[in-house]
């Protein structure tokens, strides 16, 4: 009788982890924050890609995720812009912009793991019981170099980073949602990004 329980616990754990891989669409659907020091710089703004420059250890990490700095860049610019926190905002920077906004992505990747009692023969039974057996976070690092550009001259540099972390039973991991927890970070690194925008950008 326990090496049956045994054998389906191993089965359910097998099938929850191989449905584990990161949803690479997930990371890029939250909806925009709002910023508490409401107000519209009357300003418009060109923001070029971000550069990815990430350790080799969140690339592999997020190897489901294709073309990350375009997509970290394209979400930016739609939480940006819906937020409404410049007269216009565009990509990629031109010219007669009279904002310029360059970028890294330091850091962009989700794990998740199995906790240690679940390798522990018998005591791991009781995740049946709803004890968490998994862990995952995500985390995000972005910095954003704002610059005058009419005078060629760095206003303010910003970096933000964000993660958040989730325990998960074996009964309520959802493979759809792998990822959530980067998109959380995601989303509260642009709305501190924004935050800093709003209170450190002057003209």
């Amino acid at each position: 009788m326990f090496r049956n329980y045994y054998l389906i616990f191993i089965g359910l754990l097998l099938v929850v982890s191989g449905c584990a891989s990161l949803n690479a669409n997930v990371p890029f659907e939250y909806q925009p924050s709002l910023v508490a020091n409401a107000r519209t710089i009357d300003k418009v703004v060109g923001l070029n890609m971000l550069l990815d420059k990430r350790p080799e250890s969140d690339i592999a990490y997020t190897k489901s995720i294709k073309d990350v700095s375009e997509k970290i860049t394209s979400k930016l610019l739609e939480d940006f812009d819906k937020s409404k926190i410049f007269k216009e905002i565009h990509y990629p920077a031109q010219s007669k912009d009279d904002i310029t906004i360059n970028g890294t992505v330091d850091r962009f990747m989700w794990k998740l793991y199995s906790t240690p009692i679940s390798y522990i023969p018998l005591l791991n039974l009781v995740i049946y019981f709803g004890v968490p057996c998994y862990e995952s976070y995500g985390v995000a690092d972005i910095t954003l170099e704002i610059k005058d550009n009419r005078t060629g001259a760095i206003i303010v540099t910003l970096k933000e980073s964000s993660k958040i972390e989730t325990s998960y039973t074996l009964y309520d991991f959802k493979a759809g949602e792998a990822g959530a927890e980067l998109s959380d970070a995601f989303r509260d690194v642009a709305k501190k990004l924004k935050e800093d925008i709003l209170t450190k950008v002057s003209f």
